[in-house]
């Protein structure tokens, strides 16, 4: 065979058997070195591919999984509600909801730094919150109408935490036409929003605010009418936090008087006329706003001695238990049991002037001879110790040792404001007015037309 001519495959020859054999390569011939090429390049080729597989199974990323795992999720908290009974204490509602020994004196241990525990009275709520069926985690209380006591249980114990009770603050606007007294007054404007007994707590204030201008046992008639702008400060449940009234004006025999509110620096919160002129005196026209039922008189029957004798004093029908206030600031003389007056207080006040207070069921805590006593300090409550046929407040005026009646004395006024604080007055005035204004004064009865009544 030449050298270059193609490489052939020899032709079949016979085998032992007289079969023929495939055909074959020649590998002794000298185009051999042509085939170390292909050899070699089908090798690289392979490795190259076994190289990329390699490669190609380290950097592609493998193929993930995914497998959706089901949780549930726990059960909600629970709470439970509980109020303290009559005779029942704050340990033993704890223990009734399965607190141990140690978790209760623990837990009394942490209220005990904000409040005595055996000062809640009954009705206090407490809440009790945890995992369904298993002891509570959380204890709410109530320490008072504004504040709330929180207690977490924690590994070492109690944390405890205290929270003011959110407020709202508002303005209420109301009128009155007074029929017979204030407490019966028929009432006009934000009405709606009174709570229960709301409006009897402001007459108590507006008697207080007149006192020393009108007797409303004796001044009040038919007619005369009223209208206030109060502000409030309201907590969650509705109730009242603190009200303070921001305008009045009073319709009494027809004359009109107004009350604005202003505070010194530094001073007490007093009321004034428009001119700044004010309200206040030296001394309460009455220690209670209720009628009097036995005037001052030389000579009067006494129900229960059944004689004629001086009544060297005025009687209030009050009910029992009402608050009896100083009608002026004075130190107390005495403060006890005295004869026929039963419990009483006696006050020594400027100028020779002396009260007593007769017929008290209590006498306030503090109120004993030689304290001092601020005008409209409460100084007890309305009762029918010593000589008394019911509950009623005996009241006595002396001037330097002698009895006066006090419906007939012109009693003197406090000093008008001064000028250094008229401008800030004039300017809270207005404002007050025209709060007011969006309620009107009622008119009296007589200024109506009647309905028409058919025949």
């Amino acid at each position: 065979m030449e050298e270059g001519e193609p490489l052939r495959f020899n032709e079949a020859k016979s085998g032992p058997n007289g079969g023929k054999r495939g055909p074959r390569v020649s590998w002794n011939e000298q185009p051999v070195r042509f085939v170390v090429p292909v050899v070699v390049v089908s090798a690289l080729v392979l490795s190259g591919l076994g190289l990329w597989s390699m490669l190609r199974s380290r950097t592609a990323p493998a193929e993930q999984s995914v497998r959706r795992v089901f949780v549930p999720a726990p059960p909600p908290p629970e709470s439970v509600y509980d109020t303290l009974r009559t005779g029942e204490t704050l340990a033993e509602v704890l223990d009734a909801h399965g607190f141990s020994p140690q978790d209760v004196h623990g837990l009394i241990d942490v209220v005990r730094d904000y409040k005595n525990p055996r000062s809640f009275r009954p009705g206090v709520v407490v809440r009790l919150t945890g995992p369904p069926g298993g002891r509570a985690e959380q204890v709410l209380l109530q320490l008072n109408e504004d504040s709330l006591l929180t207690l977490d249980a924690h590994a070492d114990g109690w944390a405890s935490d205290v929270a003011t009770v959110p407020i709202q603050v508002d303005t209420l606007l109301l009128g009155g036409l007074i029929e017979s007294s204030l407490w019966y007054a028929e009432l006009s404007g934000q009405v709606d929003r009174l709570g229960e007994g709301e409006f009897q707590e402001y007459v108590f204030d507006l008697a207080d605010v007149f006192a020393w201008k009108v007797d409303f046992t004796r001044d009040i008639r038919q007619g005369d009418a009223f209208r206030v702008a109060i502000e409030r400060e309201l907590r969650p449940d509705g109730t009242v936090r603190t009200r303070r009234f921001l305008a009045i004006e009073l319709r009494n025999r027809g004359r009109v008087l107004s009350a604005i509110p202003y505070t010194r620096p530094g001073g007490r919160r007093d009321y004034f006329d428009v001119e700044g002129e004010a309200l206040r005196g030296v001394f309460l026209r009455y220690p209670v706003p209720y009628r009097i039922t036995s005037g001052f008189s030389n000579r009067r029957y006494h129900p229960v001695i059944r004689q004629y004798r001086a009544h060297r004093g005025t009687d209030y029908g009050a009910p029992h238990g009402t608050s009896v206030k100083a009608t002026a600031s004075g130190t107390v003389t005495r403060a006890g049991t005295w004869g026929n007056y039963g419990r009483m207080v006696a006050i020594r006040h400027t100028r020779g002037i002396e009260t007593r207070y007769a017929h008290l069921s209590s006498i306030a805590a503090g109120i004993r001879a030689g304290a001092r006593v601020d005008q409209g300090q409460v100084i007890g409550r309305v009762g029918s110790t010593g000589l008394a046929t019911g509950p009623h407040l005996h009241y006595e005026f002396l001037q330097n040792g002698a009895h006066r009646n006090i419906s007939t004395m012109n009693l003197p006024s406090a000093p008008a404001l001064e000028e250094q604080y008229m401008s800030e007055f004039l300017v809270n005035r207005d404002m007050a007015l025209d709060a007011l204004s969006g309620v009107a004064l009622p008119a009296a009865a007589s200024d109506f037309v009647g309905p028409v009544v058919a025949d």
